[in-house]
């Protein structure tokens, strides 16, 4: 293929080949017109040797330009005017569109670990999810996987015993939540000037704060937005790192109205579910769309990047179930990518569940369900029971303790 500057060169050749092959041939009307009325002499003979060589010239040139043509035509190269007018009528009278092919997804481009790609961007995090979306799960997964690096603090008016481990501190009232987010504040200036003072060698303790539901704080704290603004431009160089959780991520949303910017240039959005999946189609990637409608669970997006969303480490290494381990570890995170079947949805057992007594069975019920699967993924996996009264006594003793 030939590129645009190339094309365009031969066709200007081409046209000033022309050009000079008439300029010539009048050169030779004009010099045999005036050898005519010439005397006889040397001026004669001049402007006849002139004439002879403009005629040679022009047939030459004009040789070349058919040879051009020829060759123009070979390669099937039109002139620009041709060019243009079929182009024009397919402008004037035709409404097309052009359909790139989908490109599909593959392995080397998804995000494994988002845990990982959260702390290597540095940023706050955005938890982006509709009810059913996984947004308890992700953040329970957020929680096991830094709780050894960073002190966690959750903002959470809907808590209850057991959503969060012994390490996070819950602020659950109001009332508690607006008088920690005033001693964030001072906090925050109090490590700026020390960040000012110390220079590289400042290295703070670091903080995950969880703003659990951010929109309904937003609407009931006056200063919540006021919190958002300082510790989303400022917090993380001092380490203090935010994780929102909204069912939609607009900055009025966020108690950020009038400053998207701020939610651009300072957090990571982490897209769950169905959020994710309307977040795939306000980008027109039908790629991504295929990708993570292929499959209901695990798969998510991560500043608009495909990834998936790994089972907890408490589930993969545990020791505290009967029968050493739920999950074979052989099955690694990229396999369970390439199937599009999360570990945390499909766990793969040693020994046959049928091998399983039933006080056995309840007891990896009761994990499962602490470390955020569905009842009835738990009860369809162990029982192969969906519905019934059956299932209602199962689920009944799972929630027993």
């Amino acid at each position: 293929m030939f590129s645009n500057s190339f094309v365009q060169d031969l066709i200007h050749f081409r046209n000033n080949s022309k050009l000079i092959t008439i300029i010539c041939f009048i050169n030779c009307v004009i010099s045999f017109s005036t050898i005519i009325v010439t005397p006889k002499g040397l001026t004669k003979i001049n402007l006849t040797i002139i004439g002879l060589l403009n005629a040679i010239t022009g047939i030459s040139i004009s040789k070349l330009d058919n040879n051009l043509n020829l060759r123009l035509e070979d390669l099937q190269l039109t002139n620009r005017v041709v060019s243009k007018e079929l182009l024009s009528s397919y402008l004037k009278d035709n409404s097309f569109e052009i359909t790139l092919p989908v490109v599909p997804i593959t392995n080397n481009d998804i995000i494994q670990n988002p845990v990982e790609y959260w702390i290597k961007e540095q940023k706050h995090l955005l938890l982006i999810g509709g009810t059913g979306d996984g947004k308890s799960y992700a953040t329970k997964l957020f929680v096991s996987s830094i709780q050894n690096d960073f002190e966690i603090i959750a903002y959470d008016v809907d808590y209850a015993i057991g959503d969060y481990s012994d390490d996070v501190k819950v602020k659950y009232t109001y009332q508690h939540i607006e008088t920690a987010i005033a001693e964030d504040i001072e906090e925050l200036e109090e490590r700026i000037a020390e960040r000012r003072v110390q220079g590289k060698n400042y290295n703070p303790d670091k903080k995950f704060i969880i703003a659990e539901e951010l929109p309904a704080l937003v609407s009931e704290i006056d200063d919540m937005g006021i919190w958002m603004r300082k510790l989303s431009k400022r917090g993380r160089k001092v380490g203090l790192f935010i994780c929102a959780i909204a069912q939609n991520d607009t900055a009025e949303n966020l108690g950020l109205k009038g400053d998207v910017g701020i939610r651009d240039s300072n957090f990571v959005r982490l897209y769950l579910g169905k959020k994710a999946i309307a977040r795939a189609k306000q980008l027109k990637n039908e790629a991504l769309i295929y990708w993570l409608e292929e499959t209901k669970h695990g798969r998510a997006l991560i500043n608009d990047l495909p990834c998936t969303i790994p089972a907890l480490p408490t589930l993969i290494a545990s020791t505290s179930l009967v029968n050493a381990e739920l999950i074979d570890t052989s099955k690694t995170a990229e396999s369970a990518a390439i199937s599009g079947i999360s570990a945390v949805e499909v766990p793969i057992f040693d020994a046959q569940i049928s091998d399983f007594s039933e006080e056995k069975r309840i007891a990896i019920a009761r994990k499962l369900k602490d470390d955020g699967y569905s009842k009835t993924k738990i009860i369809k996996l162990l029982w192969d029971i969906e519905g019934g009264t059956r299932f209602t006594e199962l689920s009944r003793l799972i929630e027993e303790k």
